[in-house]
């Protein structure tokens, strides 16, 4: 990974912990959260966290039935979505993901495509990528592709930022989607639905009445653009 790519990661992590508060800014959220995780499962989670490069590295702690990440001076609590997928602030999620040779790994999301991947010390090696999405992958008609073409707008208020916009570009048979987060290949794994990138974040193009709608994660962290222009 290169110095930039390392500098990315760090000031990333950097605006997230500014971003939230102190512990007591998300008691509601938890105690709002309809999923109770038992303590056994949290406590799987438990270790110190570092980024693929090096550079970052927080704590995962319980306390009593309740996940916090310590770092950076700061504490924050995770809420509860399921039993591997958190809650961490307003906006961001984190999710646990054990594999199969017992390693976990902390994944956290904004829910437009870019993560942060934090392997835990300690863990047998991460394996290597699997190729199973891009084996499942589909080959979708070029009509289709063309139709998803443009440029994206989000719909309004589901951020305080205007200006940010997706464009969706063709390169032979490849879609190629930029802005608001890195420049990624949509990996087709049926006619609407994409892989972005190497990350396991999904998009969805859904077409009605009034055109073209991206729809990128789900939940609470589901985005949602209207294609306004083809350029």
């Amino acid at each position: 990974m290169n110095i930039a790519t390392s500098a990315g990661i760090a000031l990333s992590v950097l605006a997230l912990t500014i971003a939230v508060g102190p512990v007591e800014t998300w008691k509601d959220a938890q105690q709002q959260a309809a999923v109770r995780v038992p303590s056994a499962v949290l406590e799987r989670y438990v270790g110190e966290y570092v980024s693929q490069d090096g550079t970052v590295s927080f704590k995962v702690v319980v306390e009593g039935a309740t996940l916090f990440q310590e770092g950076s001076g700061r504490r924050t609590a995770y809420a509860p979505l399921s039993e591997t997928l958190f809650m961490w602030g307003p906006v961001f999620t984190a999710e646990f993901v054990i594999d199969q040779a017992g390693g976990v790994t902390h994944i956290l999301s904004n829910g437009t495509g870019i993560e942060n991947r934090f392997r835990r010390k300690g863990s047998p090696p991460e394996p290597p990528a699997t190729s199973a999405a891009v084996a499942a992958a589909v080959r979708v008609p070029r009509p289709v592709l063309e139709r998803y073409v443009g440029v994206y707008e989000f719909v309004p208020g589901q951020m305080s930022r205007t200006d940010l916009r997706i464009f969706v570009r063709l390169e032979g048979d490849t879609l190629i989607r930029e802005g608001a987060g890195p420049t990624s290949i949509l990996t087709p794994i049926s006619e609407t639905q994409f892989k972005v990138g190497s990350t396991s974040a999904m998009v969805e193009f859904m077409v009605d009445e009034f055109g073209v709608m991206q729809v990128l994660g789900s939940g609470f962290q589901q985005s949602l653009a209207r294609l306004t222009s083809k350029r």
